[in-house]
């Protein structure tokens, strides 16, 4: 197994088994893989040298959806149409980024899944989301569109679908460059001046 592929599967045990306490199966390799990390699944990631920073999964709901099987009263309001759709789950960013390196990750991989999207002819893909990831996402420049919402034991859940277009993959491209000038102007204003002219 690649090292990216073994740093995303413990970085998703980090996320969803330490941090969010999911019941989920951890393996003695200490990766968190389940029944749908099998050959229909396409992974999306974002990695540097080796090290995954950013990543997601892709799989057709027709091969048997999660939101299905683990959250069957939302796949009753809308499941007759997401059957044929794709699916998105396993949303996931490197716990050991900054703040400001896993948004820029997680804006990457957003642009690389409308990229996806576009050249394999998948015009809108669904998933289970907390509201939280769902603001993220708007945030670097992708709203989703909200099908239903429940409660849940982990707290509200929303089932989410979003479509890829040009038009999306240039409001992510727009949203990272203008939120890294604005970095950068904060960066600078922070630098006391006799610094910079040293500089």
């Amino acid at each position: 197994m690649e090292d990216v592929h073994r740093s995303m599967f413990t970085d998703r045990a980090r996320q969803f088994i330490t941090r969010h306490k999911w019941p989920l199966h951890l393996g003695p390799t200490g990766f968190e893989i389940d029944e749908f990390d099998d050959p229909r699944t396409t992974y999306c990631v974002v990695e540097e040298r080796g090290r995954h920073q950013a990543s997601l999964r892709l799989r057709p709901a027709d091969a048997d959806s999660m939101v299905e099987r683990h959250f069957p009263p939302m796949w009753r309001v809308s499941g007759d149409r997401l059957r044929t759709g794709t699916e998105v789950t396993r949303f996931c960013a490197s716990p050991a980024l900054s703040p400001d390196e896993r948004l820029s990750s997680v804006s990457d991989l957003l642009l690389g899944l409308c990229r996806h999207c576009q050249r394999s002819g998948v015009g809108t893909f669904f998933g289970v989301v907390f509201p939280s990831v769902a603001r993220v996402i708007k945030q670097c420049g992708w709203e989703p569109a909200i099908i239903t919402r429940m409660q849940h034991s982990s707290g509200v859940l929303l089932l989410a679908e979003w479509s890829a277009s040009e038009r999306i993959a240039w409001d992510i491209q727009e949203c990272r460059e203008f939120r890294e000038r604005s970095w950068s102007e904060r960066r600078a204003a922070a630098t006391p001046s006799h610094q910079r002219l040293v500089a």
